[in-house]
């Protein structure tokens, strides 16, 4: 079955790229603008509106506590991901290849967060592992805001030998880590980069530690030792940005 992607923004996204098969709605009366918007929108493209009274009456199962906001839609087809060999190819697509790297990031909150950033700073694909990784799901693309539906993401079975396969590929790899002597801040983004995160807590792997180029960690100044993993990548994105102007 094609997934299933709640919330306003995420549906709002999936209907304007016009890649949704049907839409449901929660409420019949007194709809809110913005769901009526999009419903409009919807039936514009011919796509079928069902309403529903209850949560029950979907085609598929959602978790109790989702913030659905009232609104669901399911995709035309699941997300295109891309593989290992695919990497060279997807390097030719870009002068100055801006990559994000995220080993084991297994929340998927987190993982729709740095989705939404990657897409937003410009990134050109994220790499992850097929395994100790959050599925692609509907959480997922709920807080990545419709990000998820415009990023081009590598699955690959071996993280330090993609890793390997970008540096080959002329492309300098910096990973976060709390305990690098340099801070991010002090390095040049304007080559060809690529940023890795880890989970929240462990952090990167060592394996994936010691493939990178460099270390660096972002400057940190109270108490607290280390910043959520969206957060820590929000900002080495947009630090990269920020350099290349």
């Amino acid at each position: 079955m094609s997934d299933l992607v709640y919330g306003v923004h995420a549906v709002e996204s999936l209907i304007k790229a016009n890649q949704a098969k049907e839409l449901f709605i929660l409420q019949k009366q007194n709809l809110n603008p913005k769901l009526s918007q999009i419903m409009d929108d919807a039936k514009a493209l011919s796509i079928e509106v069902t309403f529903l009274n209850s949560v029950k009456d979907l085609p598929c199962r959602i978790k109790k506590d989702a913030n659905h906001q009232n609104i669901f839609a399911i995709e035309k087809i699941t997300l295109k991901t891309y593989i290992e060999s695919d990497i060279p190819n997807l390097l030719l697509e870009s002068s100055k290849p801006f990559i994000l790297v995220l080993d084991s990031v297994q929340d998927p909150h987190n993982f729709g967060a740095c989705i939404r950033s990657a897409h937003s700073a410009g990134v050109d694909f994220i790499v992850v592992p097929k395994d100790n990784s959050a599925p692609v799901n509907a959480t997922v693309k709920k807080v990545a805001c419709g990000a998820a539906e415009h990023t081009k993401i590598v699955v690959v079975t071996n993280l330090a030998r993609a890793i390997e396969k970008l540096k080959e590929q002329g492309v300098w790899v910096i990973g976060l880590a709390g305990e690098a002597s340099d801070s991010l801040y002090d390095m040049n983004l304007n080559d060809p980069i690529a940023i890795v995160a880890g989970a929240e807590g462990s952090g990167m792997r060592q394996l994936t530690k010691t493939s990178c180029d460099f270390l660096a960690k972002l400057p940190m100044f109270g108490k607290v030792s280390s910043l959520n993993v969206s957060v820590a990548t929000g900002i080495a994105l947009y630090e990269t940005v920020r350099q290349r102007g």
